[in-house]
């Protein structure tokens, strides 16, 4: 299993490194989602750290990127990735290939307590990605809009495993 396939598809501990790229939509009504949402600053080669805990099939991935933190939970049902980021729940297909993973949108909804309300198409966040596997780690490129709005954030860099130093 290289490098790409068990940090996103493991089911132990991952730590990494790297650098993104950010960008930020533009519109007034995007920049206050993107404050409201604690979302990273835009600005290039932010430096990148991401821990992820699997706890019976629930991985906790803690991002911090430019200093900003981002944190989600994501759970794999098949080929749906769903992840978790406070209220929001997003759905994404997942197409895993040796050197290549993609998402896309599949939809949204919104969790208060135990119920949970599907998002009309044009007001769910939308996330598509790609991962793809490098002699050193994985480039990534993100990109996350809410039709109605337009971009909330899209970044890309690359992503390498962190390694522990003995000191």
């Amino acid at each position: 299993m290289n490098w790409l396939h068990r940090f996103h598809l493991g089911d132990r501990p991952v730590a990494a490194v790297g650098w993104l790229d950010v960008e930020r939509g533009s519109s007034l009504v995007n920049r206050c989602l993107g404050a409201l949402l604690r979302l990273p600053r835009a600005g290039a080669h932010q430096q990148l750290q991401v821990r992820i805990a699997d706890t019976d099939g629930l991985e906790r991935w803690h991002r911090r990127i430019g200093g900003r933190r981002l944190d989600s939970r994501q759970r794999r049902v098949g080929n749906v990735l769903v992840e978790y980021a406070g209220p929001v729940e997003l759905r994404m297909r997942m197409e895993v290939t040796d050197d290549r993973l993609t998402l896309t949108p599949l939809g949204g909804a919104l969790r208060i307590g135990r119920m949970k309300i599907p998002l009309p198409t044009v007001v769910a966040p939308h996330t598509a990605a790609v991962a793809t596997s490098t002699d050193d780690g994985f480039e990534v490129e993100v990109r996350i809009w809410v039709p109605l709005v337009g971009l909330l954030i899209a970044y890309r860099g690359h992503v390498c495993e962190e390694v522990a130093v003995d000191g």
